[in-house]
């Protein structure tokens, strides 16, 4: 009996196109072949609907950010990381219009996305200016739609992400008032795992973490640089001089070593804990959850043959 291939649900970010880049040089179908396992992946237009199919049980395994998988995680899925892609250091951000700061805050209008990472970016701001999430209104917006109706004139106060960023302050409808630089470390998109899964079969995260080791080679080699922007860039529906813009707002994890150390590291447990609070704070867990974070997975990345 043939095996089911195993879905990998994916969304565009700048720290997943890598994935894309993955399968469009055929890094990930080779890496398949080579551990004999299939893999499927799923693109979504919608971020949280990649989340809610993997807690729906319709994805093996889902590229998101760590806030997003504690959900999944309190629904009695056992989750496990096995990837840690990027932290975003800049790449997302709270926009404004030009005579709003923090001494005016207070009454503002916010479009965001509700119970998402930039609701929780919003409050990480809120705090350093003494205010709570009572003192503005949030209007529950799409990530992009936000960023659009920013660029547009249509808001006075957004948090969204790159490239909605730069453009509005490129274009000179605003500025970044506070972003992810702000809080180094907290923002961390993931590669997870249903870990029930993984245990039937393992080769399938080795795989797909080989064939992302492969992009990142790519990425990090002078003479294939340029290739693998143009290639990420036109699949993000961006320029390549926009992409590289994007990823300077993302720390992606190049090396294997780094990720290893820092998925066992007591920085992500802390995070962990701080996104935990955030999401029982606004009903989105009921209990306190754990993560596991999967090492052994890079550690057996080797060269491509």
């Amino acid at each position: 009996m043939h095996a089911k291939p195993v879905k990998v649900g994916v969304s565009i970010w700048t720290g997943w196109m890598p994935i894309y880049l993955m399968e469009e040089k055929g890094f990930l179908k080779k890496r398949a072949q080579e551990y004999g396992v299939e893999i499927e992946l799923k693109k979504f237009k919608d971020y949280l609907a990649s989340v809610q199919a993997f807690t729906a049980g319709e994805l093996d395994a889902c590229a998101m950010t760590i806030m997003d998988a504690l959900p999944p995680a309190d629904a009695g899925i056992d989750v496990a990381a096995v990837l840690v892609n990027d932290f975003s250091k800049g790449g997302d951000g709270i926009l404004v219009q030009y005579g709003i700061d923090g001494s005016n805050f207070k009454g503002v209008e916010i479009l965001l996305e509700e119970f998402s990472v930039s609701h929780y970016l919003l409050l990480r701001y809120l705090e350093t200016i003494g205010l709570t999430e009572r003192d503005i209104k949030i209007k529950n917006t799409p990530g992009d739609d936000a960023g659009r109706a920013f660029l547009a004139g249509n808001a006075e106060a957004v948090a969204t992400w790159n490239p909605h960023l730069f453009l509005a302050e490129d274009a000179g409808r605003g500025y970044v008032l506070f972003n992810s630089k702000k809080i180094p470390g907290e923002i961390i998109d993931l590669v997870v795992f249903n870990n029930k899964r993984l245990k039937q079969n393992p080769k399938v995260a080795q795989a797909f973490v080989s064939a992302w080791y492969d992009a990142m080679e790519m990425i990090k080699n002078p003479e294939t640089r340029q290739e693998a922007i143009i290639i990420m860039s036109d699949l993000a529906g961006t320029k390549p001089a926009e992409f590289n813009k994007m990823l300077e707002g993302t720390d992606l994890f190049l090396d294997p070593q780094r990720a290893i150390d820092f998925l066992n590291s007591e920085e992500i447990r802390k995070t962990e804990k701080k996104v935990v609070k955030f999401a029982q704070s606004h009903g989105l867990i009921n209990d306190e959850v754990n993560l596991k974070y999967n090492t052994t997975v890079i550690q057996t990345v080797r060269p491509m043959k």
